[in-house]
């Protein structure tokens, strides 16, 4: 069920949400029987009061399309039965209708006044008919409209739970605006700038791949993922401090796909799942499909509250902890290695897993502070579920990622998995492998840091120079977002709009926010443009959130 609702409209939200209700009911689209979601629920999923949902209920109520059942819920009902069609042979209902001829006459009784004859007063005459004929033109015949099937009733509860709204607003915000003078200025885009994907440095690994006899009577690779490629991974893994071999890494298709099949390993409907506050939204999609409950938890400058994560497991008793603690997306903070220790020992104490997406690790940028050791490598008895990606740091088009597990979870997510895919493209697989081999993938990230670091340095300098008072920011050590607070009056979305007519776009912070209410951030990846556009970027936001922020003082 797809619902849509104008903020700015001067329509009452009630009557768009009972309107697009009651468009859905009489189209077919909500068939006869359907349960409709519970005032509580639709209104979170809405962004509305409850009592907006309250009163769109009672107007459709009111309206004889919907009915409620005491401890069972709302529901469609069936529409009203179609009057019969009059049979010719039918007598006529004397005294309250008529009818229309074969000839398109119609025939209105008449009861006559008089008696017949001397009787007794009882017997009457027949009743008189006059007809009258129909000089109306005819009306042709109505052409037979096409019934659709009923989609929202069709599709299954997993695909329903998608919050498809969050998807359109980010696409939508990707897509840029109407800038006339030059290409769109895309802070939105969570993905590397075009221009620094390594061209040259693929071909050649590319060449050296293809040209080689290694794979030679080996052509389709184990669903784990080629066994030389693991073995590196699990290099790779241990120069980051995390003690594994290759029995505990699986190649993915993209580490969303990791999450996918966690998801189907450990979730159950109503499981509930601790997540930050503002999270990795294709991961809230993931959980709401599998009807987790999802429990946001606070969020600082340094990432999740882990003072409160003690009581948040004792109330909510969590199958799985979701968390990006190395320069999260989308707020760029980074976990201590003190709250690190102690998200570890919370979800040992209670025995929840936690899964570790740290798609942004590699993209350190220095300072004083020491690069951040995985959660996989603080602990090695197996509540860590380790998810990263080269779609950061090399190409999201190689959808190569890894996960990194207990030997037992590795066997049962290559089980699951059959069901999607049988393993990572083997292109995609040798290609990785020679990018780890000798270092090279190592070389090109440290000019990748070197060139991000300065991309960040030139966002946050802009935002020093033009930010109106009440915009407020972080300064990440690395990865690709800078996460800003809007003065109070400034609504992201609002915002969105009128930079967009400017040529410039950003993601706003409710996408990202567990309950889809945040209005007041908006994410800045500041990777995704040119170097020399970041400067005038920053500051159409800054000067349009200042208008804004003058016109809302009026």
């Amino acid at each position: 069920m797809q619902l849509r609702l104008d903020r700015h409209s001067s329509v009452p939200m009630y009557r768009q949400l009972a309107g697009e209700l009651r468009e859905q009911i009489v189209s077919g689209a909500l068939a006869e029987g359907y349960r409709l979601p519970p005032e509580r629920e639709l209104a979170a999923r809405m962004s509305v009061n409850r009592a907006t949902v309250l009163q769109a209920y009672q107007q459709l109520k009111d309206e004889g399309l919907i009915a409620s059942r005491v401890g069972k819920g709302t529901f469609v009902l069936p529409a009203a039965p179609a009057p019969s069609a009059v049979q010719p042979s039918a007598p006529p209902a004397w005294g309250r209708s008529s009818s229309v001829s074969a000839s398109g006459s119609s025939t209105i009784p008449a009861i006559a006044a008089s008696s017949a004859g001397s009787g007794t007063g009882h017997d009457r005459t027949l009743p008189q008919v006059v007809t009258i004929r129909d000089t109306r033109p005819p009306v042709s015949a109505p052409e037979p409209s096409v019934i659709r099937p009923p989609w929202s009733v069709l599709f299954s509860d997993y695909s329903n739970r998608f919050t498809y709204h969050d998807i359109a607003e980010a696409e939508r915000a990707q897509r840029g605006g109407t800038r006339g003078n030059g290409p769109v200025i895309d802070f939105a885009t969570g993905s590397p700038n075009p221009a620094d994907i390594p061209d040259d440095l693929l071909r050649a690994v590319s060449l050296e791949a293809f040209s080689s006899h290694d794979f030679d009577g080996q052509p389709e690779s184990p669903i784990e993922g080629f066994d030389e490629l693991r073995e590196l991974l699990a290099g790779h893994m241990r120069d980051r401090g995390v003690h594994c071999d290759a029995r505990n890494v699986m190649v993915l298709s993209g580490s969303e796909q990791g999450i996918d099949l966690i998801v189907r390993a450990f979730v159950n409907p109503g499981d509930r799942v601790l997540v930050e506050q503002s999270t990795f939204f294709p991961a809230l999609q993931a959980f709401r499909s599998a009807d987790a409950r999802i429990v946001g938890m606070p969020m600082d400058e340094h990432g999740m509250r882990t003072d409160l994560l003690d009581g948040y497991c004792a109330r909510f008793r969590p199958k799985l902890i979701y968390t990006v603690p190395t320069f999260q997306n989308p707020t760029g903070t980074t976990l201590s290695i003190e709250r690190r220790r102690e998200l570890v020992d919370v979800a040992r104490r209670y025995q929840c897993l936690i899964v570790e997406d740290d798609a942004y690790g590699e993209l350190w940028y220095g300072g004083a502070a020491e690069r951040p050791v995985p959660l996989a490598g603080m602990e090695n008895a197996g509540y860590v579920m380790y998810l990263s990606t080269f779609s950061k740091t090399v190409t999201s088009g190689l959808r190569t990622g890894w996960v990194v597990a207990d030997p037992h979870v590795i066997a049962r997510l290559a089980a699951l998995r059959r069901m999607v895919d049988q393993h990572t493209s083997t292109s995609s697989q040798r290609i990785c492998l020679e990018l780890l081999r000798e270092g090279r993938i190592a070389a090109h990230v440290r000019g990748l840091t070197g060139a991000y670091r300065a991309r960040r340095d030139a966002a946050v300098r802009a935002l020093e120079r033009y930010a109106p008072d009440g915009m407020r920011w972080n300064v990440p050590e690395g990865g690709y977002y800078v996460w800003v607070a809007l003065p109070d009056g400034v609504r992201s979305l609002d915002l969105l709009a009128d930079c967009r007519s400017r040529g410039v776009t950003f993601m706003p912070g409710g996408v990202f926010d567990v309950d889809e209410t945040d209005d007041a951030h908006i994410r800045i990846n500041f990777v995704r443009p040119d170097a020399t556009d970041i400067e005038r970027g920053v500051r159409v936001i800054c000067e349009t959130a200042d208008n804004r922020v003058r016109n809302h003082g009026r």
